[in-house]
Parts: C-alpha cells; sequence; structure tokens
C-alpha cells in the first residue's frame, strides 16, 4: 500500500521556503525597479521631444511663413541628423504635406525600435502660426537612441541581479529562516521607500549575510546608475527648456518668454508699476547688405552686451526677432525716469561698431508705454508699438505714450 503523501526533509522545507521568497522578493524588486525605469524614461521621452519639438516650431515659422521650401527642407535634416527625432512632417493649412524627413537604417527588429513603439508611437502636433494666423502644422515622431544603452544596462542589470539571488538561494540553505526573512524584509522595505518618494540618493542596506551583501551591493550599483542617468536627462532637459526660452544668437530672452513675463504684469488685482520698451534698430537692413549677415549678427552681438550692461539688474531684456528688441523696467512710472533710461540706451550708439576694420554707424528708435496707464498687455503692446511709431515719424530718440499730459 502506497503512502498517501510523500514526506519532506527539513532541509527540502528550507529550500524550497528561501527559493520562493527569493524568487518572490526579485519579483517585486525587479518590477519597482522596472517601474521606476520606465516611467523615468516616459517622462523624459515626453519631456524632451516636446521641448525640441517646440524649439523646432519656433525656428520653422519663418520658413513656412514664407513658405521657403530650401529652409524648412534645411532645417528638418539638421535635427534629423543632430536630435533624437525619427521622423518630421510639416504640413500647410490645407494639410497639403510640405516636407518630410526621417531617420535612415532603422532596423525593424532591434531594441530601439521597440524603445520607439513603447515611448514614441505617438507624436507631437505643433500648430505652426504667426500673429495669430494659422500656415500649417508640425507633426514630429521622437526616436529612442538616447535611450538604448540604458535599456541595455536595465537588462543586464536585471540579469546580474537574478543570478546573484539565484547563487544566494543555495548558499545559504542552512541559515536561520527567521533571521534570513529579516534581511530579506529589510531589502524589500528600502526598495519600496525608493519607488514610493523617488528619492534616488537612497540606498538599500546593509546585511550581515554574505550573498546577500552581495545583492544590496548589485541592487544599489544600480541605484547609482539611475541616479546618474536621471542627473543626466535633468541636466539635458533644463539645456533643451534654455534653449527653447532664448534666443541662439544673442542668448537673450525670445519672444515667447517675453510674453510670459509681460503677462505677470498683470496678475493679480492691480497692474503692477513697470514701463515697457520696444528697440528697433533704423536701417538694419542695409548692415546685411552692405556687410553681410555676419557682421549684422555681429553687430547684433554687440548691441545687446551693450543695453545689457546699461540696464538695472531687474530688467528684463529681449530680443523679439531680426532687429527687434524689447524691455521691462519695473518699478517705474515716471516719464523722467524711463527717459534716462532711454538716454543710456541711446549712449550705446553714439559710437560705430567695428567688425573686421568695418566701421558701421547705428541709430536706434525707441517707444515706452506704462502698464499701470493700461488694462492688459494687448494694450500695453499696442502702446509702446505706436510710441515706437511716433518715435520714428517725428525722427526723435525715444517716445513716451501717453504723454504726461495725455488725457
Amino acid at each position: 500500500m502506497k503512502p498517501l503523501y510523500n514526506p519532506i526533509t527539513l532541509h527540502q522545507l528550507f529550500t524550497r521556503s528561501q527559493l520562493t521568497i527569493f524568487v518572490l522578493t526579485f519579483t517585486i524588486c525587479s518590477a519597482i525597479f522596472l517601474v521606476i525605469s520606465t516611467y523615468t524614461m516616459n517622462a523624459y521621452a515626453k519631456s524632451s521631444l516636446k521641448i525640441l519639438s517646440s524649439a523646432l516650431n519656433e525656428r520653422i515659422q519663418p520658413a513656412v511663413v514664407f513658405n521657403d521650401q530650401i529652409t524648412i527642407n534645411q532645417i528638418l535634416d539638421e535635427y534629423i541628423q543632430q536630435y533624437p527625432i525619427r521622423t518630421i512632417e510639416v504640413h500647410a493649412s490645407n494639410n497639403e504635406q510640405l516636407a518630410h524627413a526621417e531617420q535612415k537604417d532603422l532596423r525593424q527588429f532591434s531594441s530601439q525600435a521597440f524603445l520607439d513603439y513603447l515611448f514614441y508611437n505617438q507624436p507631437i502636433y505643433m500648430d505652426i502660426s504667426h500673429n495669430q494666423q494659422n500656415y500649417g502644422k508640425l507633426i514630429v515622431y521622437g526616436n529612442s537612441s538616447d535611450l538604448v544603452t540604458f535599456f541595455h544596462k536595465i537588462l543586464l542589470a536585471l540579469a546580474i541581479g537574478f543570478i546573484l539571488l539565484l547563487a544566494t538561494t543555495y548558499w545559504s540553505v542552512n541559515s536561520v529562516y527567521q533571521y534570513l526573512m529579516h534581511s530579506i524584509r529589510s531589502i524589500a522595505e528600502s526598495a519600496q521607500t525608493i519607488s514610493v518618494k523617488k528619492n534616488y540618493n537612497l540606498r538599500v542596506s546593509n546585511s550581515d549575510i554574505q550573498e546577500l551583501q552581495a545583492l544590496s551591493t548589485a541592487f544599489n550599483g544600480l541605484l547609482s546608475e539611475i541616479e546618474q542617468s536621471n542627473y543626466t536627462l535633468i541636466t539635458e532637459n533644463d539645456k533643451l527648456l534654455h534653449q527653447s526660452k532664448h534666443d541662439p544668437l544673442t542668448n537673450l530672452p525670445n519672444r515667447s518668454f517675453f510674453y510670459q513675463e509681460l503677462f505677470k504684469l498683470f496678475e493679480g488685482d492691480t497692474t503692477q508699476y513697470a514701463a515697457v520698451l520696444l528697440l528697433d534698430l533704423n536701417n538694419f537692413k542695409q548692415v546685411n547688405e552692405k556687410f553681410g549677415h555676419l557682421a549684422g549678427d555681429a553687430v547684433l552681438r554687440a548691441a545687446a552686451y551693450c543695453v545689457k550692461k546699461v540696464l538695472p539688474a531687474d530688467a528684463f531684456f529681449s530680443r523679439l526677432g531680426g532687429d527687434e528688441f524689447a524691455i521691462i523696467l519695473p518699478n517705474l512710472n515716471l516719464c523722467a525716469d524711463v527717459s534716462k533710461h532711454c538716454q543710456k540706451i541711446q549712449d550705446c550708439f553714439t559710437s560705430t561698431f567695428i567688425y573686421e576694420q568695418h566701421q558701421i554707424s547705428l541709430s536706434l528708435a525707441i517707444g515706452a508705454a506704462f502698464a499701470h496707464k493700461t488694462k492688459n498687455p494687448e494694450d500695453l503692446i499696442a502702446n509702446a508699438d505706436h510710441a515706437l511709431f511716433k518715435s520714428k515719424q517725428n525722427n526723435e530718440k525715444w517716445y513716451i505714450y501717453p504723454k504726461p499730459d495725455h488725457k
């Protein structure tokens, strides 16, 4: 007669119990690690693609507005080659495709193809508009070339962790079960804390058991790599964010950044005291035609540098585009104070600019308006623009609108 059950030894019970416990621990830690890694890569993928798309949209806008096919294709090819972008499409307002560029030589079955499907399956859609008029649409698909190495490290790390865990199971068969469970629980709690707080500076606690200490060391090594990768991603995002808000030629804040600061003047119940100055270089087109665009760029940089030096520390100086600049001077409500600043700015143009032994003379028109005398940003810009027009029309160095006696 056969027995109803087969008895097992205590050694077998410990072995099965520890194997089960270690497998569960590895599964939990791996799941937490994969969730952290996936979340980090997904957040980076979306953020970086959005920032890249915004920068591309800002750069390609003039070419689309003037229907410059050559410039559009040059910009698309440059972005495809220099940045992690898989496909770019530019459509006109009637949905006609103006330009198309895509990454070449991408194998269908590869890690990058898999990560592209996972993180960059959906494109970024952006309208291309100017002066509140829509000129087309930009469609950008990213690629995961920056994430492939990190993805391979994750797979290797998981494999190393699994091997170490399996070896530790066989080495610790004779250990005390409760003490072993205590050590494993400490590791799991540390990993859970890291997952919840998203604090990659934390490390898994040490263990008196050599095998589990090896596991802790491997896991901490992975956390160090995640911390370094996360720091790199944050640094790159900050760099892309700075590029999206600043003019590449003068490194001044660009038009979109200027309007962000402008709208802040009208936040709250009362409008802040401030003056907005619009600057326009007279006959700057002739400089480009006579001396070349390189000379024009050098003059713009020199002019921006000089103006920035004479402005107060709390002034917001930006380049709107071309030869147009804008300044926000906070805490000003008197025409006399604005005139002093305008004179300092005009002093920058009393001397000639020198480029490759060429002396280049420039003059400047300034239009100024006060924020507290308007109800919204649109009226403030309209007043400053009107003042700039009056400055040019009357051949004055600057014009403040409205005048003190203006009703």
